[in-house]
């Protein structure tokens, strides 16, 4: 009789030197790419990550990726996972991840704790959380220049990735994706998702002139740049009490500059709550202060995160020609997102230190 290969495949067990006893899968989606919280049967828990090679990192930022983090947790961030060897792996053991058939699988340990709602947040883990991102950020500058990394991660001073990104986007709505999205969804199939791209596109016509002129100027600028993480949110921070536990998914790490996670986070946090979100900022600048031009392109990074995130649903609902009812996750998602850019307002910079 031939049994099931289990979630995760004995070959890669054997590749990273652990039995596994169970696993479940706590996240996932239609790409295929899932993350399964295991259990050794030495009683030890994993983060086990499945990606399809398709849309995995390119094997040599990958492999920068993982050194990094290995400096990092070396000198003191015990808030992230170290990605663990795959020892028994051929022909190349010793790599920090494993290509098995379709899929990348990587093995870390499970980091304890859970993440917040900006409605359970209180002062102290505001703090505790701005600090660890600071620490993040400072240690990261300094293990660049102790593993000699170059292609992805960094410093210098540099025009900054997401700027420039950011401003092909907005650059693309004003030359007419906006028009094509709103011609093409006001008549999508599913009755909420139709409501919620009309919305969005009402707030673009409102403020992408304004966003457009903003991201302009500081894509134009030199700032000091750096490893960040890039893709830090709410659900990517733990706490247990009110300390940090956790800093996870650091897949999209790369460098740029650290207002980029400061805005993410803390807009992750408190929505279109532009007060709360200032004190938040006004926090941080106290562990690293901001000058003028850096207030700038902060200002510009928060506005582009809270107007342009909701366009990649959007994007996404066009490009792939679906017609079938979105799920409820989603449209919760696009839902917050969709309120958030209803009610922007830019920040007062004016205001900071």
């Amino acid at each position: 009789m031939l049994f099931p290969e289990p979630l995760i495949p004995l070959f890669v067990q054997r590749a990273f030197d652990v039995s596994i006893q169970t696993a479940v899968a706590v996240s996932g989606g239609f790409s295929g790419a899932a993350v399964f919280r295991a259990t050794t049967h030495d009683g030890r828990e994993l983060a086990v990550r499945r990606t399809p090679t398709s849309i995995a990192l390119p094997s040599g930022r990958l492999s920068e990726l993982h050194h990094l983090l290995r400096e990092i947790s070396r000198r003191g961030c015990n808030a992230i996972a170290v990605p663990m060897l795959a020892i028994n792996a051929t022909p190349s053991p010793a790599e920090s991840w494993l290509k098995y058939y379709e899929y990348v699988w990587q093995m870390e340990p499970w980091m304890p704790g859970a993440s917040m709602t900006g409605q359970e947040m209180m002062s102290l883990h505001l703090s505790a959380a701005l600090a660890a991102l600071d620490q993040f950020h400072r240690l990261a500058a300094e293990s660049v220049d102790a593993v000699s990394l170059s292609e992805w991660f960094w410093k210098a001073q540099r025009l900054s990735p997401a700027a420039q990104r950011r401003l092909h986007i907005t650059n693309d709505l004003s030359g007419g994706m906006l028009g094509t999205l709103r011609q093409k969804l006001s008549d999508d199939p599913d009755a909420h998702f139709r409501g919620l791209a009309i919305r969005v596109c009402d707030s673009l016509e409102k403020w992408l002139p304004w966003l457009q002129r903003e991201l302009t100027e500081v894509a134009a600028m030199r700032f000091h740049l750096q490893p960040v993480l890039r893709d830090v949110w709410r659900a990517h921070v733990l706490f247990k009490d009110c300390a940090v536990t956790g800093l996870i998914d650091l897949t999209a790490a790369a460098s740029d500059h650290v207002a980029l996670d400061v805005t993410r986070l803390v807009r992750s946090w408190y929505g279109a709550d532009n007060g709360s979100i200032q004190m938040a900022i006004n926090e941080f600048q106290r562990l690293r202060t901001f000058n003028a031009n850096e207030r700038r392109l902060l200002q510009a990074f928060d506005a582009s995160t809270v107007l342009l995130s909701p366009v990649t649903w959007l994007r996404r609902r066009v490009e792939s020609g679906e017609a079938a009812a979105c799920s409820d996750d989603v449209i919760a998602r696009l839902t917050e997102l969709t309120d958030v850019a209803e009610r922007f307002g830019p920040l007062v910079i004016g205001v900071w230190p």
